[in-house]
């Protein structure tokens, strides 16, 4: 008799995943939790509050990678109209960066408060790096900001360099190892003056070396570009603007590495020039000539630049509604912000 054999199935069953224990989820849950708290710690506590200046405007932003990152960017108040400005990457990713980079902080505003001038400063800092964070190095770059004078003094250990730009951008080159490299590192000083008008860009490699879906990093030539097309804009603007165009050239692509921004522009000297200029930032060319030349110039006549600040803040209500009737809602409200930001700038002493 023929033996019949069993039939085989097409495929064998899969068995269905196992759902994870009550105890595994409240793990879990916990965890998140844990996560939850350090990143709202590293933002509140180690990412320094944007200063407000008088005669500059300022923005900053860090994206992580991971929950936690290792960039870090600071600002102190050093007295005498000297502003201190840093941003650091520290190598890896992750709890161990984010620790690393808590440390590093730390002992730069430490030393920082102590020497003043930007290379001596991050000497001793890498000195006490590479004593206490023996694993894994940090870049940073230190600036001393004169508020008052426009000069900005800089040292660097192996950070992006800064760029300075107008209609042209051009990086601050300077020499320096990284911390925690070489503890008998000095580190040279550089010092550049910015024009009125001018801006600066300060930061993390995680910029150029944004990934496409091709594989092509968004590179420095890009940013360049970006930079000198938009060099009107001002920092809180020029900031979206780039970081939407970090998106958008990484689509889908998982961001790779931390991101860090630091963007400081000088204002105009002149009330009357700078309200110009926020109106062309905010309506754009084809709209702020029309809109200045009808609504503003009659409100505030040939007034001289030392009458401006009292004219600007009586005509700014009836400004705001013209703006409200012509541009609509959204448009005015922008402006309007604006406006009486920049105004409480030249506030008279």
């Amino acid at each position: 008799m023929r033996r019949i054999e069993p039939a085989i199935p097409d495929a064998l069953p899969v068995p269905a995943p196992a759902m994870p224990s009550e105890e595994e989820q409240r793990r879990q849950a916990e965890l998140e939790r844990e996560l939850q708290m350090a990143r709202d710690i590293q933002q509140g506590l180690l990412l320094a509050a944007v200063p407000q200046l008088r005669g500059w405007e300022m923005s900053a932003v860090s994206s992580p990678a991971r929950d936690l990152g290792g960039d870090l960017y600071d600002f102190l108040d050093l007295g005498d109209h000297s502003q201190a400005i840093m941003i650091g990457d520290v190598s890896g990713k992750g709890l161990a960066a984010a620790l690393r980079m808590a440390v590093a902080r730390t002992v730069f505003r430490h030393k920082a408060r102590l020497c003043l001038s930007p290379g001596p400063t991050l000497a001793e800092v890498n000195r006490e790096v590479c004593t206490d964070i023996p694993q894994g190095m940090i870049t940073m770059l230190y600036a001393v900001l004169d508020t008052a004078q426009g000069k900005i003094q800089m040292a660097n250990a192996g950070h992006t360099y800064a760029v300075l730009f107008n209609t042209e951008a051009r990086e601050i080159e300077l020499p320096g190892l990284p911390l925690g490299v070489d503890s008998d590192s000095d580190y040279e000083e550089d010092g550049v003056i910015i024009p009125e008008g001018d801006s600066m860009l300060l930061y993390t490699d995680g910029v150029t070396e944004a990934i496409s879906p091709d594989e092509e990093e968004f590179g420095f030539e890009r940013l360049q570009l970006l930079l000198q097309t938009h060099s009107h804009f001002k920092p809180r603007a020029l900031m979206k603007l780039l970081l939407r165009e970090l998106r958008s050239w990484s689509q889908s692509t998982e961001q790779s590495d931390d991101i860090t921004i630091v963007i400081l522009r000088r204002r105009l000297t002149s009330l009357g020039a700078e309200l110009r200029s926020i109106v062309n930032d905010v309506l754009g060319d084809e709209k702020s000539e029309p809109f200045w030349l009808e609504y503003v110039i009659p409100l505030l006549g040939d007034r001289p630049e030392d009458a401006l600040y009292d004219a600007w803040s009586a005509i700014l209500p009836d400004l705001t509604k013209s703006a409200r009737a012509s541009l609509g809602r959204g448009m005015a409200r922008e402006l309007g912000q604006q406006l009486r930001l920049v105004a409480e700038e030249y506030r008279p002493l």
